[in-house]
């Protein structure tokens, strides 16, 4: 961790979708198995696909992955592999959707994460901040507490 890795942004295809999966589901029972329990991240996600805008590629292949709605100014999924954490995958994806948010007219870009994750630290350290109540929701039956995180994309 802390180290910086040779990768490239570049827009996601449909055949990115099995190495986003496997991001995402990688990122999840690194960062949320101690609550969640592992076999729970895997089951749930196990044949599914996410959408992505952007990937993030490295020597080993897909290492990272965002998606957003411009429509609404949600980053709805921002995920590295652990393989990359702290090398700076995460802040250049989530730059990529805050550039793409703005030049879609968007004032301020909005997010959800679980709170006992460490996406919280992650977003905090990038500029957002916490704003109004969590959501709160089951997620295959584990309640989930996500703090409500924006981001004002309009800054002189």
């Amino acid at each position: 961790m802390g180290r910086m890795a040779e990768f490239r942004l570049r827009p996601a295809t449909e055949r990115d979708a099995p190495a986003v999966s496997d991001v995402l589901t990688e990122a999840g029972v690194a960062g949320w198995s101690s609550f969640l329990g592992e076999e729970r991240i895997r089951r749930a996600n196990a044949g599914r696909t996410h959408p992505a805008d952007v990937v993030a590629e490295d020597e080993n292949g897909v290492c990272g992955f965002v998606a957003w709605d411009v429509e609404t100014g949600e980053v709805l999924r921002l995920y590295v592999h652990p393989r990359c954490w702290g090398a700076g995958v995460g802040r250049a994806l989530l730059e990529a959707a805050e550039a793409a948010l703005t030049a879609a007219g968007v004032a301020q870009a909005w997010l959800n994460t679980e709170e006992r994750g460490p996406a919280v630290a992650f977003y905090e350290r990038c500029g957002w901040r916490t704003e109004g109540p969590p959501r709160v929701r089951d997620w295959h039956g584990a309640a989930l507490v996500e703090p409500r995180f924006v981001k004002d994309l309009r800054r002189g």
